[in-house]
């Protein structure tokens, strides 16, 4: 019967089918915002802003440009990982999180998982990549040509796992591994971000540069929409001025 129906009905009918076997049925979406986000710079910045780095230089700043745009700071759609902690452990994320390797970058930079979920990087530049994970005896550097792609699969256990490149420097991002992740979202570049959790309890945590820059905390119980009162405040979480480093 269910090959009878279009195909966008197929699957409405089939996703409804497999929550109500697992018993697992969103409530509705928790609304959030960030701020303070432009006060956040990734490590890889500052590091190259350094003079013994050798990697990049500073020039003046053009004066047609905005000073709002002059300064180095996280891109919230791929930095900053907002994720939605349960108090009971959840199943592993599939299908696999597509990680797109583009420009020198890993996008997202940040993500937080649950135990076995596995990530696909996918490598979308005209020339290849060599990732790695830091200090892994197992996830070595190995070769990820145009158009290919290498999986890592989330062992079990929290952990933090940092993502490297032996041919960019500037490519560097954070695997934060929890076994009671339910959601994760990325802010748009008004802050904003939305969760889809089941009822329960949750703390909301930030994550940038591989480390937590924010908490919050919801109860979700019924199906209508939860906008959080106060935003994350970012800036109290951002590390001081690096000397070199272009200033606001």
């Amino acid at each position: 019967m269910i090959r009878h129906l279009p195909s966008t009905q197929r699957s409405v009918f089939l996703a409804c089918a497999i929550l109500a076997a697992t018993g697992a049925a969103f409530a509705g979406p928790v609304r959030g915002r960030i701020n303070g986000q432009e006060k956040l710079i990734p490590d890889v910045y500052a590091e190259a802003a350094k003079p013994d780095a050798h990697r990049y230089t500073w020039r003046e700043p053009s004066p047609t440009v905005k000073p709002e745009f002059r300064v180095l700071s996280g891109n919230p759609l791929r930095e900053i990982c907002v994720a939605a902690i349960a108090q009971s452990q959840q199943p592993a994320h599939e299908p696999a999180h597509l990680i797109k390797i583009t420009g020198g970058r890993t996008v997202p930079a940040t993500i937080a998982v649950s135990n076995g979920t596995r990530l696909a990087f996918k490598n979308f530049d005209p020339f290849p990549h060599r990732l790695y994970i830091k200090e892994s005896q197992t996830w070595k550097p190995e070769t990820i040509n145009p158009n290919a792609q290498r999986e890592f699969s989330v062992a079990s256990g929290a952990g933090k796992f940092e993502v490297r490149d032996e041919l960019f420097p500037s490519l560097r991002s954070f695997i934060l591994v929890d076994p009671m992740v339910a959601d994760i979202a990325y802010p748009g570049r008004d802050g904003a971000f939305e969760l889809n959790l089941s009822s329960g309890d949750y703390v909301l945590k930030a994550f940038f540069n591989g480390r937590v820059v924010g908490t919050s905390s919801v109860s979700v119980k019924d199906k209508s929409t939860i906008t959080l009162k106060d935003p994350f405040n970012l800036a109290e979480a951002a590390q001081p001025p690096t000397p070199g480093a272009p200033q606001k």
